[in-house]
């Protein structure tokens, strides 16, 4: 009786370690983005937590939150002129962002990246 080799060939483990590297790199090129707006999230919770909000006007509110941005070095993420929304309606003020970051990945295949970043406070 023969034996059988089993275990891996070399094109499979070619493909395993090929695949690997590709998720790799994608993670790569789509971490930053998200990171970014992970700092936005923050800058606006922290906005949030500011007394002053409530009175303030939608130009003191973008000043802010682009110098709490400046210091996180995520000032240029965003263009808050456009994208900033303020909504004020039954006891309740929404800030809302709402932006897309294109990340091109390969030759001219992109990833569109919707972002919705929104924060609430309770009016008096």
């Amino acid at each position: 009786m023969r034996n059988k080799q089993s275990g891996w060939t070399f094109w499979s483990l070619s493909a395993v370690v090929i695949l690997i590297v590709l998720l790799v790199l994608l993670f790569m090129r789509l971490f930053p983005p998200y990171f970014d707006n992970l700092k936005l999230q923050e800058a606006m919770d922290k906005i949030v937590e500011d007394p002053r909000i409530t009175s303030m006007t939608r130009r003191q509110v973008i000043q802010e939150l682009d110098n709490i941005l400046y210091i996180d070095y995520a000032h240029e993420v965003v263009d808050l002129k456009e994208s900033l929304t303020i909504d004020k309606k039954d006891k309740i003020m929404t800030i809302t962002v709402d932006y897309e970051v294109v990340v091109p990945l390969v030759y001219n295949v992109s990833a569109l990246l919707d972002f919705k970043n929104r924060a609430e406070i309770a009016l008096r």
